[in-house]
């Protein structure tokens, strides 16, 4: 993969709702990592988005293998792991570092080729997964506040026009 495609994420999508478990099953998508901090959550906040409970509720009824990928606060973590009932990988270093996403792919069992990463930053998020094979969504921040070198990781999209559209929405 060319080096400016690895920032690329392969869709793009504007909350997490709009991933259905249609277009998953279309895209030979089994498994999701998803990211937490303005992905699941406000960064701001420990509780989940008012959508997203009945969204993980629709992936699961579908068979999706999901698991919470984040270098987050521990308490945050916790909270959200456990009101979602899925299972969490602590990333010991942070993302875009290798190790969390492949801990990641442990837990969900499945081959990278049917696994998704879904995360709100293109340099931790979108660029680890792709670097690994790991297929991409990118979706909008819930909030406009970060943590503060999540800023500098926002600059840098704004700087190299990371977060144009890529790939294609599934259809409504």
């Amino acid at each position: 993969m060319g080096a400016a495609l690895q920032f690329r994420p392969d869709h793009k999508f504007s909350r997490v709702s709009e991933i259905t478990p249609d277009f998953l099953a279309r895209e030979g998508i089994r498994g999701l990592i998803l990211d937490l901090d303005n992905t699941l959550t406000r960064w701001e906040e420990d509780k989940v988005a008012p959508t997203v409970p009945e969204w993980i509720d629709a992936l699961k009824q579908a068979g999706m293998r999901l698991v919470i990928l984040s270098n987050g606060l521990r308490e945050k973590q916790d909270t959200v792991a456990r009101a979602l009932d899925l299972p969490l990988v602590r990333a010991p270093m942070p993302k875009p570092f290798a190790v969390g996403f492949l801990k990641a792919l442990e837990v969900i069992g499945l081959p990278r080729e049917e696994v998704a990463m879904v995360g709100d930053i293109v340099m931790t998020d979108i660029w680890g997964a792709n670097r690994l094979g790991i297929r991409t969504m990118l979706v909008e921040p819930l909030s406009t506040r970060d943590f503060p070198g999540t800023k500098v990781w926002r600059a840098l999209e704004v700087l190299f026009n990371l977060r144009r559209p890529c790939g294609r929405k599934p259809a409504p």
